[in-house]
């Protein structure tokens, strides 16, 4: 068995091989962080709605507590 270092050349091609890999994996790392950004303000957004619309209700429901639609006439009578 025969145990042949790699050449210099060998070397040099794996490490730009590496540096190529490594390049991309960068790019990717970046195109992934752009997208959590703007999911998290879209999140944001919908956190900020969804507060604005639970509080509606809750004013909604607090004016229809004292209305009992039993003791309304139809709108048809």
């Amino acid at each position: 068995m025969s145990d042949k270092l790699p050449t210099q050349e060998e070397l040099l091609s794996r490490l730009k091989e590496v540096e190529s890999i490594l390049m991309h994996v960068q790019h990717e790392v970046e195109q992934l962080n752009d997208a959590v950004l703007q999911r998290n303000t879209e999140v944001d957004v919908l956190s900020k709605t969804l507060k604005l619309l639970d509080s509606r209700l809750g004013v909604l429901e607090e004016e229809d507590e004292g209305h009992d639609p039993e003791l309304e006439r139809p709108p048809h009578y």
